[in-house]
């Protein structure tokens, strides 16, 4: 038998029914039987678990028994009672961290998307061919590690060959999905089958798989564990995000102009294809193309940042195992509670005003502002119109002035600040993280204030001081007794050490997100799965934007368009912050014409986006920070609304222009 009919055979095999209902009961079987052996082998405690001594008492006879009673007396021996077996907060906090060794829902999600993707493969009749892929792969690689040689690309050649796979199924799927016959579903079709033809799609498509197989051999290793997670999720999210975004916005542009430019549209639009058909179709091929390459991405993320969690941070032998015996390390600490977490954040509450006195103030600033209008030679009817503007802006300054004065500290005094709304942080069973951020002077770089900081609620008294750097980002962790029974965490902070009773020199003020207190609400892996599904949504929006700029523009101008209005959606965050301190009036008060008009724009730019802007997914993925389901339905509905209207443009565009009429030429 010659090899073409062998793989003839093979063929017709790995098609066949009954392999793929035999295949699909191996991987099952497969799948089950490693979950059950891995949750075996980890169920565990960790060495570096705190442990708790066995309660002992005196017996009758005065020796020491195992059997104490709540109210037993302390054992001469010395032997713990129940009231000091009590385990410390800390302790309480340190293995419940641990304990997450021996959590296999990693392993199993892992393992889900892994049987997934392979089922797939053999209902696509694929599943020899792949084994056999697989199987050569395997061997070239491990030739190569024997030989000593391959060791930097053979990483690398893995996450392409697995990055590959994983589109080219997911591709085939999208295609029988897509296979009823509809006309939308048809336009769709092409604009997949045109997604893999067209150089410039294929470009981004082979430059998102490399760039994302190669990012883990950029990590050093010698960097703490949570820095090489952190980097790696900056990247790999918004790297992967930003690439597959311009490519959106370029293949939305390019499917819907070239078949203009080519005259390919004469054939679609006279089958009959409607026009709401046809851009609706267009719109679903490029989302779904969108989708897939998300769907990619974020898998390798999430599977490769599970990998990086069960490596051994630093200080530690081995994951989650401290060198220097029971605890848990600095750098594990700060990952598990800090990044691979939810979290809620919540700024101090603004000083109380009195709202009587503090409009009396505004009066008599504006009639100031008034008056120096008047010696200008602002005439009366114009500071009258003014009037309002003046008060808006006056009321805006002393606002902002009185919280500044709030925030700062002289030395050797110290300020009381509020964090509300943190009931549930009470119950919390893991640490408070308090973000603060000291300003002083100039922000020496090589000054080094101490700062002491009391907690009322805490039982334990809760004075600590703290070394802080200037100008800088300081994290320091809190026992959940620091909220009292309001929900609410009082913080007196002292501007020097109240312990060696020593002052810093200068006065220290905190910006308005200098002091930031945050608590653990839910979990990484379904805060991951929210920034994924809002980040297709902007991909979605994106790809009507282009779709629509399309219908009347050429292709490179489209692509500028939508481009433009894509980096402007993204920092329309940066110009609204930057428009507080952007002057559009000169010394003596008056309007400066050039600079008034571009604030109009950014202000029209960053309040159509605001929204948008705020999402801020991958920051929040990045920081820890918990992406709730009411952000992402407020995004998700004004993207929505914006994704309509476009679509509605762009019907009533095609509707108006003459595609499908013959020139003669």
């Amino acid at each position: 038998m010659n090899i073409t009919a062998g793989l003839a055979r093979a063929d017709r095999l790995q098609r066949s029914r009954l392999f793929k209902i035999i295949a699909s009961a191996v991987l099952a079987v497969l799948a089950i039987g490693g979950l059950v052996a891995y949750a075996v082998a980890i169920n565990t405690p960790s060495e570096s678990m705190i442990s708790v001594p066995e309660p002992v008492a005196p017996a009758a006879d005065g020796s020491v028994g195992p059997t104490a009673a709540p109210g037993d007396q302390p054992s001469p021996s010395g032997a713990a009672t129940p009231a000091e077996l009590e385990l410390d907060p800390e302790a309480q906090i340190i293995n419940r961290l641990l304990a997450a060794k021996s959590d296999p829902t990693s392993v199993a999600v892992g393992a889900g998307i892994a049987v997934a993707l392979a089922l797939a493969v053999v209902w696509l009749g694929l599943g020899l061919t792949y084994l056999a892929l697989g199987v050569l792969a395997a061997t070239v690689l491990g030739l190569a590690a024997f030989a000593g040689v391959g060791r930097g690309w053979a990483p690398l050649a893995l996450g392409v060959l697995a990055l590959t796979g994983a589109f080219t199924t997911l591709m085939r799927l999208l295609a029988i999905v897509l296979s009823p016959s509809l006309a939308v579903l048809a336009v769709a079709r092409n604009v997949l089958a045109e997604a893999v033809r067209l150089r410039v799609s294929l470009l981004f498509i082979v430059l998102l798989i490399f760039g994302l197989a190669a990012l883990p051999g950029l990590l050093d290793p010698a960097q703490p564990l949570r820095y090489r997670v952190q980097s790696f999720l900056q990247y790999g999210t918004g790297g992967s995000f930003w690439l597959i975004a311009v490519l959106t916005v370029v293949f939305a542009a390019a499917t819907v102009a070239f078949e203009q430019r080519d005259k390919v549209i004469w054939q679609t639009m006279t089958k009959p294809v409607a026009p709401w058909q046809y851009i609706l179709g267009k719109w679903l091929g490029v989302s779904a193309l969108a989708a897939v390459l998300l769907t990619v991405s974020a898998s390798g993320i999430f599977l490769f940042v599970e990998y990086l969690r069960t490596q051994p941070a630093q200080d530690e032998r081995s994951a989650y195992v401290a060198a220097a015996g029971q605890g848990i390390t600095e750098d594990r600490l700060a990952l598990e509670t800090q990044i691979l977490t939810a979290r809620v954040a919540r700024t101090i509450d603004d000083a109380e005003l009195d709202d009587e006195q503090f409009e009396k103030n505004v009066e008599g600033r504006v009639e100031q502002e008034l008056a120096a209008l008047e010696e200008a030679g602002i005439s009366l009817e114009e500071r009258q119109s003014r009037r309002m503007q003046v008060a808006a802006k006056v009321r805006d300054s002393l606002r902002k002035s009185v919280q500044q004065v709030y925030r700062a500290i002289e030395p050797g005094q110290g300020e009381y600040f509020r964090f509300s709304g943190m009931k549930d942080a009470r119950e919390s069973e893991l640490p408070l993280i308090l973000r603060m951020k000291v300003d002083a002077g100039s922000n020496r770089p090589d000054a080094v204030y101490r700062v002491t900081m009391e907690f009322p609620a805490s039982p334990r008294g809760g004075v600590q001081v703290e070394e802080v750097v200037l100008g800088q980002f300081m994290v320091f962790r809190l026992l959940p007794g620091v909220v009292d029974a309001d929900g609410n965490v009082l913080i007196h902070v002292v501007n020097g050490d109240a312990l060696r009773r020593t002052v810093n020199p200068e006065t220290i003020s905190f910006p308005p997100d200098g002091l930031e207190m945050s608590y653990v609400v839910g979990g990484y892996r379904a805060n991951f799965a929210r920034v994924m599904a809002v980040l297709w949504v902007k991909l979605a929006f994106l790809a009507m934007l282009g779709v629509c700029a399309s219908t009347f523009l050429s292709f490179p101008v489209a692509c500028l368009v939508s481009l433009t209005v894509f980096v402007s959606a993204e920092g329309a965050g940066f110009l609204l912050d930057a428009l507080q301190n952007y002057a559009t009036e000169d010394r003596d008060g008056k309007m400066l014409l050039v600079p008034t008009l571009i604030a109009q724009v950014a202000r029209v730019v960053g309040t159509a986006f605001k929204v948008y802007a705020e999402l801020k997914p991958t920051g929040r993925l990045v920081d820890g920070l918990r992406l709730g389901w009411g952000a992402v339905a407020g995004g998700a509905g004004v993207l929505a609304v914006w994704t309509v209207l476009l679509y509605g443009a762009a019907v009533l565009i095609f509707r108006r222009r003459e595609l499908a009429t013959y020139s003669g030429q």
